[in-house]
């Protein structure tokens, strides 16, 4: 009696294990799902960008977005120092209300900030607040090449590229959580036809490192072959937007090319473009050329879309 008893125990303790698995992927499944189903009311499918002539899926409003990005903006301007030298202020507020006209949004309020650091970077966020940090400023030759990247940071903003980004993470943890369950389950089917107890339960305790390491590189290659990509794609099409803009505003389109090529200079170490979310200076820069050259062989017709030679 009991021996029958402590054997109907290790079933029950191998059916809980085995459960245990994949409960744990259905949690992440309904996780997953429950984002979703918060943007639900505001689901636009898929549409296709005025700006760009893509189809994006959007599943989560604009109206969304802004707000949290309100909450970053504050919070970037809290925690880091802001330049109030107008040599910094003044230029970048007109310039930037040059390309906003120039891309038909200066209908909309935009604020501008200039973070006192030597970093070369900027920023936008949903909600039309742009953030250049003074090395950057410094960095460019000329107005023109500040131009640029003010084009460019319009481009994510007529892109919707905040909005797709989301949106493609979001339908992401979904695909994520229901691979994981595949996994898990049948790595614990395997377990429940082995005979001996020990190894029974060495082969659940593997199961479930090897479900960790699964999901994880279900995660890498969701990132390597979604995410990252289409980051990429955002970038070069908020470069071509940006000189369509500068070229719009009366801006040298050219001098973006001339920043591209310095910043090829003074970035010669690089990983691998296909693990960056930025494609490579020199290949921006050659792109830039390229379309800015095809739009002047236009005329008339150029400058009216985003629209590269065939090769």
């Amino acid at each position: 009696m009991c021996i029958n008893h402590d054997h109907e125990s290790h079933d029950h303790q191998d059916k809980e294990m085995s459960e245990m698995l994949t409960k744990r992927r259905m949690i992440q499944a309904l996780a997953a799902g429950g984002v979703v189903s918060v943007a639900a009311p505001t689901l636009s499918g898929c549409a296709t960008n005025p700006e760009t002539g893509s189809k994006q899926l959007l599943l989560i409003g604009e109206g969304q977005l802004t707000q949290m990005a309100a909450q970053s903006w504050a919070e970037a301007k809290r925690k880091q120092k802001l330049s109030t030298d107008p040599r910094y202020t003044k230029r970048l507020a007109n310039i930037g209300s040059r390309i906003a006209r120039s891309s038909k949004r200066d209908n909309q309020p935009w604020d501008y900030a200039v973070f006192d650091s030597d970093t070369k970077n900027a920023f936008v966020l949903p909600g039309n607040h742009v953030g250049f940090y003074k090395g950057m400023m410094d960095f460019a030759d000329n107005d023109d090449q500040i131009a640029a990247v003010m084009g460019h940071e319009v481009g994510h903003v007529a892109g919707r590229h905040a909005q797709e980004r989301v949106s493609q993470q979001m339908a992401g943890q979904v695909g994520l959580a229901v691979g994981g369950i595949l996994g898990a389950s049948q790595l614990s089917k395997k377990c429940r036809t082995i005979p001996d107890r020990r190894q029974q339960q060495l082969c659940y305790q593997r199961a479930s490192r090897n479900s960790q390491l699964l999901n994880a590189a279900l995660g890498m290659g969701f990132t390597l072959g979604v995410i990252l990509p289409y980051s990429r794609r955002h970038e070069s099409q908020s470069d071509l937007l940006g000189a369509k803009y500068m070229h719009n505003a009366g801006y040298d389109a050219y001098q973006s090319v001339k920043l591209w090529e310095k910043m090829a200079e003074n970035s010669p170490r690089r990983q691998p473009e296909f693990m960056s979310t930025h494609p490579d200076p020199s290949r921006r820069a050659r792109d830039l050329y390229n379309y800015i050259k095809y739009q002047e062989k236009l005329g008339s017709q150029g400058w009216q879309s985003i629209k590269m030679p065939k090769a």
